[in-house]
């Protein structure tokens, strides 16, 4: 029997991975997950609007992002202890013709870990692998101050722009770095 295969050894720390279309399942049983224990549990934002974007839903537009997965316009990478999917980060080129506004070239489309996984390494380790230091923005709920200071520590500030998030009757801040 080796060391790793010891019933006391240490489990092995998650790893970090190109997302695969096989992944949309898992990616989205994760997202509603940490939807639910930043969002919902925290009185962030009201249950009903959590819920109403449905698990299969959710399912359904995962498998849509990763069967567009062929270039270099849109990267996601997951963090999976043993097989389970414990985070992931999106990010994407912004369409000037959607978004002339975009302050960047690139947006950090969400960036999502559970709670267990949280101050592990494993958020920067995300960050790392989907944008690296290249200059980019995301919106981030206002009021958010755990995520702000993590995006804030990788050079991150806001711009001065909000946006409502109409779905969540939120308010939404531009980080720029």
């Amino acid at each position: 029997m080796t060391d790793s295969a010891h019933p006391d050894a240490p489990a092995a720390a998650p790893t970090i991975r190109a997302a695969r279309a096989e992944d949309a399942p898992g990616i989205a049983r994760m997202h509603w997950e940490s939807h639910q224990t930043t969002y919902v549990d925290s009185g962030a934002v009201a249950r009903e609007r959590i819920e109403a974007w449905t698990l299969e839903q959710r399912i359904d537009g995962w498998r849509q992002v990763l069967a567009e997965l062929d270039g270099p316009d849109r990267i996601v990478v997951v963090a999976v202890d043993g097989d389970r999917i414990v985070g992931f980060a999106d990010a994407k080129a912004v369409d000037p013709a959607a978004d002339p506004d975009a302050p960047r070239a690139l947006e950090l489309k969400g960036l999502y870990l559970l709670d267990a996984h949280q101050g592990t390494g494993l958020g920067q380790a995300l960050l790392d692998a989907a944008i690296g230091t290249r200059p980019a923005f995301l919106w981030a709920m206002a009021g958010e101050t755990r995520a702000r200071a993590f995006y804030r520590r990788n050079g991150f500030e806001p711009d001065g722009t909000e946006a409502p998030f109409e779905s969540w009757s939120i308010m939404t801040v531009r980080l720029v770095r």
